[in-house]
């Protein structure tokens, strides 16, 4: 049993709690909330064995966060995923919400742009789905040479009965080309506008 205290704990979602892995730097703990339908969690860890014969090499790079295994730990269930650290600092890398409200933001929405449509090009191209593509469960890497990376770290997977999208081009590139279009991520200062719109104290500048 993985034994987990307010030391490792890094961050709440509407799902779960985030705990830094005890003596692994690369791994994190995800923890159901107890008010949360487990199902939500069982179809995603379902989602990730459903893709994890994939062939990482193939990508341009890993665009999403990988699931390990689950565990036990004193607070419950765990379950664990790459924890995505900036390679400059090594920090843990912020997600894209928190660069797209920044006043001053040191990276400019061209390299945003640029990285959301290479994530967008990823998941047509190897068929990876996100039911929960928000900027929010999308972490962004930043490379020793100033570059980004888009990484995906909530939200894996579909719900589709008839999984079309899973075995054509066709359909994958409407599916994820409609998600991006659901909620105006196609650049950054698109989604900019939705949350000044929806949530104007987010952005007060």
């Amino acid at each position: 049993m993985v034994v987990l205290n307010n030391e490792h704990y890094m961050a709440q979602g509407l799902a779960r709690k985030c705990y830094f892995y005890p003596d692994n730097d690369a791994l994190c703990i995800k923890i159901g909330l107890p008010d949360v339908d487990e199902s939500h969690i069982t179809k995603e860890i379902d989602y990730y064995k459903k893709i994890q014969n994939k062939d990482v090499a193939k990508f341009d790079y890993p665009f999403y966060s990988l699931y390990h295994e689950t565990i036990e730990t004193n607070v419950g269930e765990g379950f664990v995923y790459d924890l995505v650290r900036d390679e400059k600092t090594q920090k843990v890398s912020k997600t894209l919400l928190d660069y797209i409200v920044m006043k001053d933001c040191p990276i400019e929405d061209s390299i945003f742009d640029s990285a959301l449509h290479r994530l967008k090009e990823q998941m047509i191209k190897h068929k990876i789905f996100a039911s929960d593509l928000r900027p929010r469960n999308i972490c962004c890497k930043i490379l020793k040479d100033d570059s980004i990376e888009l990484i995906i770290i909530d939200g894996i997977g579909h719900r589709d009965f008839l999984p079309l999208a899973d075995w054509f081009g066709y359909f994958a590139r409407r599916k994820v080309v409609r998600r991006f279009e659901s909620i105006h991520l196609h650049t950054a200062d698109e989604h900019r506008q939705l949350i000044r719109r929806l949530y104007p104290k987010w952005i007060n500048w």
